[in-house]
């Protein structure tokens, strides 16, 4: 006995069934005139705890009195076409692909009517489809999953956007509300803060990150909107994530750095013995002299090796996080850490920053870094219901236990800055102004003052040294 099942094969939201049909070692699919909508027959789950979908039969079809008459014309296409099989398989007739496309075409024709094939109720369903479509994607939540894919092959950025993604579905169960894109307003965001910081207990730094995302992900689906179908807030252009007291709140930061006698006690080290500490201890040493995310360490490669006009050797790429074009000099320093070390290899990917960061703390355990000194440490929460919550716990901790990866860049920029020319500092972290980067490395105005002060009297002992010269010529 052949057996007849429908399936939705499209990605669109709105496309013709197909029909799969299967006897003995015959397998066709073929498309059929019947229209469908995408959301009929794909069903949200989850396997192992991770979200999936899965293809309903059309007997699991249910809704309105649309979606009812809909599924009764499919199954009783469906019986058409069992009969048909049956009888033309006694009657000698060769079931092949030819048969089954007629098949489909004269038994859509008896259920719809000749006259009205691909006419009045297509026109309805079409309709209909487009009223869903238009309301499902103006939901604040598909526009998280519509800018996916401009972050596919950016798996770190991608990461972050899911993690959004599960904060507005908390929020939304907080709110007992499901958010649309017009809803994104000033009193979103306030609500949305307020629920992140008080009753979550998270930073206002990470629930405005959050917020920054969603306005991203908000604008790319509206600019990209041709036929006017999202609607926005008026308020779009203007909103403010944070108010001047909360800034001031939030620029208390503790920025924890390596300095250059501490940078040369994790190079004394001799722990070759240990493969992958020795990586981690490369990965500090040349990760706080280029000020690379640890997630460019492998463009450090010949192929993105070059040389100036004048003979000077650097590599030119782009970074991972941003797309921005980088410049690293191989300077003397630069130079002594790869011989001895060599590159950083392409031993850690994006997912495994927790193994590197724990490296990286046993790497200045071993330094000596253990005195202690003010930082936020990531520690876990126990709640009432067994469940553990990670939280940012400001206190007195031994050096080596706040080390990560970010100590990287935000040492390069507090060893360097005042001591070379800014401009360079700022190409590698990526800050257009100095106030952006003061404010990422977290340094005070006497960083300045002593900038000017070292900066002026050596400009003046050398012009009095050149004038010197020239007397005595």
């Amino acid at each position: 006995m052949g057996s007849f099942s429908f399936y939705y094969r499209s990605r669109k939201e709105t496309s013709n069934i197909s029909i799969r049909f299967i006897h003995k070692r015959v397998d066709y699919v073929q498309s059929t005139p019947f229209v469908s909508n995408r959301n009929y027959w794909i069903l949200k789950t989850t396997k192992k705890n991770k979200p999936t979908t899965r293809h309903k039969k059309v007997e699991e079809l249910k809704g309105d009195a649309y979606l009812k008459s809909h599924k009764s014309k499919l199954e009783e296409f469906k019986v058409k076409l069992e009969v048909q099989f049956i009888n033309d398989l006694e009657n000698g007739i060769a079931i092949t692909k030819d048969w089954l496309k007629k098949a489909i075409k004269d038994n859509h024709s008896i259920i719809e009517g000749i006259e009205n094939t691909n006419d009045a109720y297509q026109e309805q369903l079409k309709v209909k489809e487009q009223e869903e479509l238009n309301r499902k994607q103006n939901i604040l939540k598909e526009a998280i999953v519509s800018i996916y894919d401009r972050y596919v092959s950016n798996e770190g950025e991608l990461k972050k956007f899911k993690t959004t993604y599960q904060w507005i579905t908390k929020f939304e169960d907080k709110s007992s509300k499901v958010f649309k894109i017009i809803d994104f307003n000033q009193q979103f965001i306030d609500a949305f803060k307020s629920w992140a910081t008080i009753q979550e207990a998270y930073k206002l730094s990470t629930a405005v990150n959050h917020l920054k995302r969603i306005k991203r992900a908000v604008e790319y689906v509206y600019y990209d909107d041709t036929n006017d179908i999202i609607k926005v807030h008026k308020q779009l252009p203007n909103l403010k994530f944070t108010s001047l007291n909360e800034l001031e709140k939030a620029s208390s930061k503790i920025v924890v750095v390596l300095d250059f006698k501490e940078l040369d006690k994790i190079d004394q080290l001799d722990i070759s013995t240990n493969e992958q500490l020795r990586e981690a201890q490369k990965c500090i040493l040349i990760g706080c002299e280029t000020g690379l995310r640890f997630s460019d360490f492998n463009k450090l490669n010949e192929s993105n090796f070059k040389k100036s006009i004048d003979g000077i050797e650097y590599w030119e790429f782009k970074t991972s996080k941003t797309n921005k074009w980088v410049q690293i000099t191989n300077t003397d320093r630069l130079k002594h850490l790869i011989n001895k070390y060599g590159t950083p290899r392409a031993n850690y990917k994006i997912n495994d920053d927790i193994i590197l960061n724990r490296d990286i703390k046993r790497v200045c355990l071993k330094a000596g870094l253990i005195q202690l000194i003010d930082g936020d440490l990531t520690l876990s929460e126990k709640h009432d219901n067994g469940t553990f919550r990670k939280r940012l716990v400001r206190g007195k901790y031994p050096k080596h236990q706040l080390m990560t990866t970010r100590t990287f860049r935000r040492s390069f920029a507090t060893n360097y800055y005042g001591k070379i020319d800014i401009n360079h500092i700022m190409r590698v972290t990526g800050h257009t102004t100095e106030r952006m980067l003061r404010n990422y490395i977290n340094v005070n105005d006497d960083r300045n003052i002593s900038s000017g002060y070292k900066s002026i009297n050596e400009y003046h002992q050398k012009r009095n040294s050149d004038v010197k010269l020239k007397k005595v010529d």
